[in-house]
């Protein structure tokens, strides 16, 4: 099996499967993730000499793991237990590096960074997913596009994989011209007035915090947002409703369902799921009915990333509440890797009926929002947070996902870009304090009543997420409910310590 193991080859021209997609039964789409899955355990147990190490010192046979349900038992791995654990080069097959055209390495966040290289057959993974996005939703076949990407433009993967790709795509003929900004917001918005007005759309490209942040700076560069047709593509985190919203709210998108996407992807892994017409509307429903999100997403803490993936190139598995993805996203192929993002996974056929239960046939909605002939029979998957990406604090896990949401209420939203940071502070006593490090616009100078604002939705963001939250305030002094009240630090914009300009946000400081 190994031996003429071909991981992914495109199943015809692009229009034909994008049919396929939406006309074959999901059923159908998921058969194929799970040969899939097997070839590529069967690939890696015999050509990639890490995994083959791991295999046998977890006693495990590879010859024995011949149906999905063996393949389900095998142990997951990680950086720790797997990436950092063997030689470098015995990650990739036969020990060597050959076929590797670019390196991308994490952003270190959470620990040292670590490198993975790509080559042809990883850029023709993103490729494929990006071209049934960008033609079926974003209709880059119809319309002359300027794309301006501001995903950092260095070693991690979103500029590059997102320009070499998007750059193939352009050369097979697409009306598509691409400018490679990175992460120069002055520069992104002159290139918007310079060059926007000679095309039919224009697509901002780049992490939902650094989008919104040129959203708010148009005006300083004389640039009207009604001017453009705009599309707007994220990737690296997610975002409330509520964020939407107001990016298309200032942008003058009147179709946030088809005209915003989400990215759901990984270094390790690459694109692994993108939000589609149909995902957005299931989030407009969970929103707007608690019940369905109880339905949907059990005990998640906030509104979840709610994506759809292509089975056959990547493979999910929830365990615990843990998600495990299994695909060939680098030249290091992953069997079982835990991410790790708090999440699950929900079959398409199984989401219709999930939603059916709770009185909604979201088919029908879909009709009704003109989106029915946008619809992707595949799988679902949800991630909600990190699970090794909080701070401690007098004995709770406490994540920015619990403030985020606060910096867009109306008293506050004005004042500030949306970035923050959360720090688990102590005195000389040990005492623990909660700061939250807040960055302001441009131009707006740090407040006494902005910072009781904001300190005030914080404690009412922390009563309505924790229960020892709640407790320790219903049963402590008024001097300890002080005590235990975050504390806010507000920030001039681009703080070069707190908010240094480039790469992603620094959502903990540890």
């Amino acid at each position: 099996m190994a031996k003429n193991f071909i991981f992914f080859k495109p199943p015809g021209p692009i229009k034909e499967v994008i049919k396929d997609l939406k006309s074959k039964p999901s059923a159908f789409w998921e058969r194929k993730g799970e040969a899939m899955a097997l070839k590529l355990f069967a690939f890696a147990s015999q050509k990639v000499p890490a995994y083959r190490q791991f295999l046998k010192e977890q006693g495990i046979k590879p010859e024995r793991i011949k149906t999905i349900e063996d393949f389900q038992k095998l142990p997951s791995i990680d950086k720790d237990s797997y990436l950092r654990k063997y030689p470098y080069l015995d990650l990739f097959p036969g020990a060597k590096l050959s076929g590797a055209t670019t390196i991308s390495g994490t952003s270190g966040s959470t620990g040292e960074p670590f490198y993975f290289p790509r080559g042809k057959v990883q850029d023709l993974i993103y490729r494929y997913q990006a071209e049934i996005f960008l033609r079926d939703q974003f209709e880059i076949d119809r319309k002359k596009t300027l794309g301006i990407i501001s995903f950092g433009l260095g070693i991690w993967i979103g500029g590059i994989f997102t320009y070499k790709n998007f750059n193939q795509l352009a050369e097979q003929g697409y009306p598509l011209t691409l400018i490679p900004i990175g992460t120069n917001k002055d520069l992104f918005l002159k290139s918007v007035k310079k060059f926007g007005r000679f095309f039919d759309q224009v697509i901002l490209m780049g992490i939902p915090t650094m989008i919104k942040d040129i959203i708010d700076e148009a005006k300083d560069f004389g640039v009207d947002w009604r001017d453009y047709r705009l599309k707007i593509l994220m990737a690296t985190e997610g975002f409330s409703e509520k964020f939407r919203d107001y990016l298309c709210r200032k942008t003058f998108i009147k179709n946030p369902l088809e005209d915003t996407l989400n990215i759901y992807g990984s270094v390790e892994l690459g694109t692994m799921a993108h939000e589609t017409a149909l995902t957005n509307l299931i989030r407009k429903i969970v929103v707007e009915k608690p019940l369905v999100f109880q339905k949907l997403f059990g005990q998640a803490s906030r509104l979840p990333t709610l994506a759809q993936y292509h089975p056959y190139l990547i493979r999910f598995e929830i365990v615990g509440q843990e998600l495990v993805a299994s695909g060939w996203g680098s030249l290091m192929p992953l069997i079982r890797y835990r991410l790790p993002d708090m999440g699950g996974v929900i079959g398409f056929t199984e989401m219709l009926e999930k939603l059916k239960s709770c009185g909604i046939d979201v088919l029908k909605e879909a009709k009704k929002q003109r989106i029915d002939k946008k619809t992707l029979k595949l799988p679902f998957v949800y991630v909600y947070e990190r699970s090794d990406f909080a701070t401690h604090f007098i004995g709770m896990i406490i994540y920015p996902e619990y403030f985020r949401l606060i910096l867009h209420e109306k008293l506050i939203e004005e004042f500030v870009s949306g970035k923050l940071s959360l720090k688990t502070q102590y005195d000389k006593k040990q005492n623990q304090s909660l700061e939250i490090h807040v960055e302001l616009k441009k131009r707006v100078r740090p407040k006494p009543k902005l910072e009781n604002l904001i300190a005030e939705a914080a404690v009412r963001a922390l009563l309505k997420r924790s229960t020892e939250y709640q407790h320790l305030c219903a049963t402590g002094s008024p001097e300890y409910r002080q005590q235990i009240r975050p504390k806010i630090f507000l920030h001039a914009y681009e703080d070069p310590l707190y908010f240094k300009p480039g790469g992603k946000p620094r959502w903990l400081i540890k």
